[in-house]
């Protein structure tokens, strides 16, 4: 399938928390469209939206989150806001994979390997206990995991935090799903284990064919794995580009702000101060009425508190 192929769509996304009595808008108007075979990066500072979207997207929120009116989130052709629970546990684990940010507690530490990624194999792929097994195998294979017989039968407790990573992406492909969104999955990693993973997830993905969102604070991995990158800030989207189009031609403040903010390759806290963004973000409660980066932006101008900088 060529990658400019929309294999998902989401349009007006909007995303509400129950706070007390009221409501708090956690995400509003996110859009984006991913092609097969397309990794895109949802990035900003901690705090900014990106999981909230992320989760929003998957139509998997905790019970006091909502997913407002005239949303649209299409899998293919198929919208997905608006499902049950019930119908979109058919549709979890199989058209659609997630790789959470801590495989430690994702996985149960009371199965072993094996039975955890064969689970699903069965349930959406419809294989015996023995085709399972076989797949299951192949599975750890494909990862890169050494010995994938031996890994299969060990526990959780009994593997590294770089081969739980590895179990969890060989869980999530094993499906072979349309989508696949990973929430930082390599942020507990040391940075050798990382580059190694994020190279696995490139070539796997490439190789399914399957749109994927990549959840991130690090405009490195971006710049590593992503064709296309979002920036969200309190929510709402600063910047929409190619990777590329980024970090050459950053036009946002906040896009700016962050790419000076990366560690330049050489250069130590003796040769230059490294660049923070002053401020903290807004609380839900409180988001400013214009554009919501404005009380940190050091380019503001007047009309920035009643209307966002590039739509002025």
């Amino acid at each position: 399938m060529a990658a400019s192929t929309p294999v998902l769509r989401v349009h007006d996304l909007g995303i509400s928390y129950r706070v007390g009595d009221g409501w708090l808008n956690a995400v509003a108007d996110f859009q984006v469209e991913i092609g097969a075979g397309q990794i895109y990066g949802l990035v900003g500072e901690s705090g900014s939206g990106k999981t909230t979207a992320a989760r929003g997207i998957l139509n998997y929120l905790p019970p006091n989150g909502r997913i407002e009116p005239g949303s649209q989130v299409l899998l293919l052709d198929e919208a997905l806001t608006g499902k049950s629970r019930q119908q979109m546990q058919r549709i979890w684990g199989g058209r659609l994979g997630f790789v959470p940010q801590n495989p430690g507690e994702a996985l149960n530490p009371s199965i072993r390997i094996g039975e955890q990624v064969a689970e699903g194999l069965r349930q959406h792929r419809g294989l015996g206990r023995e085709a399972a097994g076989a797949e299951v195998v192949e599975a750890l294979r494909r990862v890169n995991l050494a010995d994938p017989e031996r890994i299969a039968r060990r526990y959780p407790h009994e593997l590294s935090g770089g081969q739980q990573q590895r179990v969890l992406i060989a869980m999530a492909l094993s499906t072979s799903p349309q989508r696949l969104v990973l929430d930082e999955p390599t942020t507990s990693l040391d940075v050798t284990t990382e580059a190694v993973i994020l190279d696995l997830v490139r070539d796997l993905i490439g190789e399914q064919d399957t749109a994927a969102v990549y959840v991130t604070h690090n405009l490195g991995v971006v710049a590593q794995l992503c064709q296309r990158a979002t920036v969200l800030y309190v929510g709402e989207i600063m910047e929409d580009a190619s990777v590329e189009e980024l970090f050459e031609t950053p036009l946002h403040p906040y896009t700016i702000g962050l790419l000076n903010s990366i560690p330049k390759l050489g250069q130590t806290k003796r040769d230059a101060p490294l660049p923070s963004i002053p401020g903290r973000p807004p609380s839900l409660a409180s988001k400013p009425a214009g554009c919501v980066f404005e009380p940190r932006c050091p380019a503001a101008i007047e009309i920035c508190k009643t209307k966002p900088p590039l739509e002025a």
